[in-house]
């Protein structure tokens, strides 16, 4: 009936940090899911005959053979709706196979990442990955305030192996120049992933176009979309 669509049920939800909470997804059938790479996404189907989905980031660490856990940020006083019910223990969903997104190693490219929100949890797994390959890398995490950082253990864990820059509280103009800062000048092979709030990667692109190859600004895209 749905096909290439997996079936999960909610089976709990924890607090991550302040608006932010983690949902673990659990196989209704008793197999293994789909494995995935550090800084995969996972799309949850809103409506499958209209091809509309909501994108939230994986946590591998906290993943099981059985079990899918997300990142979600959680809805607003003002904006109650569809993170309230969608991810309500003990309702059943439809998912996608995770999607991992391509990491392109270059041994004469600099890496820069960028972070917002929930993003954080892509671009920890980026940095991951190129934690394995041996390439080192700046990060540069954007959070509201202290409360609301989210992944601080796994980015300390990463601080031996790159230059991690925590923004906190920072106003659109502030972030614009962190962001030209940060790509100016760049080589034209350096590798940009962004993950975050629509304004930020397109901060990300608009700096990056001047210095790097339109093709090496990787954008990875969370919540609703329809295909």
């Amino acid at each position: 009936m749905h096909d290439g669509l997996i079936e999960v049920t909610v089976s709990r939800t924890w607090q991550l940090a302040t608006g932010y909470r983690a949902v673990e997804l659990q196989a209704q059938t008793d197999t293994t899911l789909p494995p995935f790479d550090e800084g995969a996404v996972l799309d949850v189907v809103l409506d499958a005959h209209a091809n509309r989905s909501r994108r939230q980031p994986l946590h591998r660490s906290a993943s099981g053979q059985g079990t899918y856990v997300v990142g979600v940020r959680m809805a607003t006083e003002s904006a109650r709706g569809t993170d309230d019910t969608l991810f309500h223990p003990g309702r059943r969903l439809l998912v996608r196979p995770p999607e991992s997104p391509p990491l392109a190693i270059d041994e004469r490219a600099r890496y820069v990442l960028f972070a917002g929100g929930v993003g954080i949890a892509t671009i920890v797994g980026i940095a991951e990955r190129l934690v394995e390959a041996r390439k080192s890398f700046e990060l540069h995490h954007f959070s509201q305030s202290a409360e609301r950082s989210l992944f601080r253990d796994e980015l300390r864990a990463l601080e031996p192996f790159g230059a991690i820059r925590h923004r906190v509280g920072l106003g659109f103009d502030e972030i614009a120049r962190v962001v030209a800062h940060a790509l100016s000048p760049s080589g034209a092979n350096a590798q940009i992933y962004c993950s975050g709030p629509p304004k930020l990667m397109d901060l990300v692109q608009l700096n990056a176009r001047d210095w790097v190859y339109p093709g090496n600004v990787h954008k990875i895209y969370l919540g609703e979309s329809a295909v």
